[in-house]
């Protein structure tokens, strides 16, 4: 396992290296003024940076090589996500943005980490406004309506 993450990590911190060179050649500009390889210069040395810090880590601990790295992995709960995930996909554009997200968060909040309904009522809420707020007012991304247009008669 830790040969695996010795060499996947050195691989991927070259890649990094690369990624990062090529976006210096791209020209970076400033903060104020990013230019085409500010982004790509800053993602490949995130990548080489982590990928790094990876390898340092794996001549640290001896324990965790002996341990599995699925004990303990709850599966019912990412298969749960990727089924509600899947759903809120299937229903987006029918129920529309706002219902659907409050509906997904709602269920996330309720049956993975079981909340109080005040409470799950509550950060669904805020976060869904929040999201609305922000993507489509702020960004002015437009989000499916849904049955909200028929049944409240308004635009978003």
């Amino acid at each position: 396992m830790k040969s695996n993450d010795r060499i996947t990590s050195l691989l991927l911190a070259l890649v990094g290296s690369y990624v990062a060179f090529e976006g210096y050649a791209l020209k970076i500009g400033s903060l104020q003024d990013p230019k085409p390889g500010f982004m790509v210069l800053w993602a490949g040395i995130l990548l080489a940076g982590l990928s790094l810090l990876l390898f340092m880590k794996t001549f640290r601990s001896q324990e965790a090589a002996r341990e599995s790295p699925w004990k303990g992995v709850q599966w019912q709960k990412g298969l749960k996500i990727v089924v509600y995930l899947i759903v809120y996909v299937a229903v987006f554009k029918w129920l529309g943005f706002l219902i659907s997200t409050f509906a997904l968060l709602l269920l996330l909040f309720k049956s993975l980490e079981p909340q109080r309904w005040s409470v799950a009522l509550l950060l669904s809420a805020v976060t869904t406004i929040l999201c609305f707020l922000i993507f489509g007012y702020f960004l002015e991304l437009r989000f499916p309506q849904g049955i909200l247009k028929e049944v409240l008669r308004f635009s978003m």
